[in-house]
């Protein structure tokens, strides 16, 4: 495993932001030797966290000898190059947006999904290029293409802005493509259910059940990047079930744009089953549940029928159960809930005749 630092500024202590980004790092192969966590109202303008805990942070790094550092909080291209310069070029920095994709990547076993992820770093690195030119010293230096004379960050965000404009004009065939495969489904009257939600919500353990599948859970956040789609029949009505992209806190706007092939199925389903964890804390589970619902409602609008399926209640007492349920309803209000173990397959036959009504009275 690689050993990394690292490095968040917050406003409080406790803040969720560090505990999802080292779960994160854990589940990218990092091994999280020291952590330097500044609390401040606002970040620092040059560095992010103030000039002390750079010098501290450097300290921490010629330490432990780690040739990664992870921010927890989003980078601006000068922050960067200046931490850059500070910690030297053989560091590498990757802050929560790179960290995300870093994960994608890895997780990527299709060729769409690999260009959405390449579409996203190459989007959210592009800022950065002049810079990145300079600091390895070259910026006086032309590349020699005869009379052109172009600079070599010139010729990179040449190349970059010919690549994003090839991955978007494909990805938007593919999303074409998509749209006619969902019109198709509709038109043998085969209505659409997308399974969503937070990150490790049980999505994919409950698409395994429901279609008497087998796809791999269990290997951290964003398992799923690839929509998987399956026949169900429940009830006397057949449908088609979706597996698709899990959700995370401040989830980065360019990873919504490049994910919108794999996003147009919550856009054109029938009916949305929104999962939640209802065995953590109250107030991770009601952060979690605020951030999916406002996604979907950014991707599919608002009146989209939905069922909120509050999974993993086999993990907690009938009294907490209650009180989660309570509190789903509270954020949920215009949603029918229905607790459910997918893992266990409980009250999963309700959950199915509850998705039949949806789709009948669709």
């Amino acid at each position: 495993m690689q050993k990394a630092v690292i490095v968040g500024v917050f406003q409080k202590s406790d803040d969720f932001r560090l505990r999802e980004v080292e779960e994160l790092a854990r589940n990218s192969g990092y091994l999280i030797v020291d952590k330097v966590i500044q609390i401040r109202s606002n970040p620092h303008a040059g560095y992010l966290i103030g000039p002390g805990k750079l010098r501290e942070l450097k300290d921490r790094v010629k330490k432990y000898g780690v040739k990664t550092v992870l921010f927890a909080n989003e980078l601006k291209p000068g922050q960067y190059f200046r931490l850059q310069k500070e910690l030297g070029l053989d560091v590498n920095i990757l802050d929560r947006v790179l960290l995300i994709l870093d994960i994608f990547d890895k997780r990527a076993f299709t060729s769409e999904a690999k260009l959405q992820i390449e579409l996203a770093r190459l989007k959210y690195t592009l800022p950065w290029a002049r810079e990145l030119v300079r600091l390895k010293g070259f910026g006086s230096e032309k590349m020699g293409f005869g009379s052109l004379g172009s600079y070599p960050y010139e010729a990179y965000i040449s190349f970059a802005r010919k690549r994003i404009k090839v991955i978007e004009e494909r990805l938007e065939r593919l999303k074409k493509r998509q749209e006619e495969v969902v019109i198709r489904r509709k038109e043998v009257d085969l209505p659409i259910v997308a399974l969503t939600g937070y990150t490790q919500s049980g999505k994919t353990t409950l698409f395994n059940l429901l279609a008497k599948e087998s796809k791999v859970t269990g290997l951290g956040p964003f398992t799923t990047l690839e929509t998987c789609a399956r026949r169900v029949d429940a009830y006397g009505k057949s449908f088609i079930i979706v597996d698709s992209l899990g959700f995370i806190d401040e989830m980065p706007q360019l990873v919504l744009d490049a994910f919108h092939a794999t996003l147009v199925e919550l856009r054109l389903a029938d009916v949305i089953a929104l999962l939640i964890d209802v065995s953590e804390a109250p107030s991770i589970m009601e952060r979690k549940l605020k951030t999916s619902l406002s996604i979907v409602s950014g991707v599919a609008g608002d009146n989209k029928p939905l069922i909120v399926a509050a999974n993993k209640m086999d993990l907690v007492g009938d009294s907490r159960l209650e009180k989660s349920i309570k509190l789903v309803k509270r954020i949920a209000c215009h949603y029918d809930v229905v607790p459910i173990s997918a893992k266990k397959a409980v009250n999963v036959s309700f959950f199915l005749k509850k998705i039949v009504e949806k789709l009948g009275k669709n």
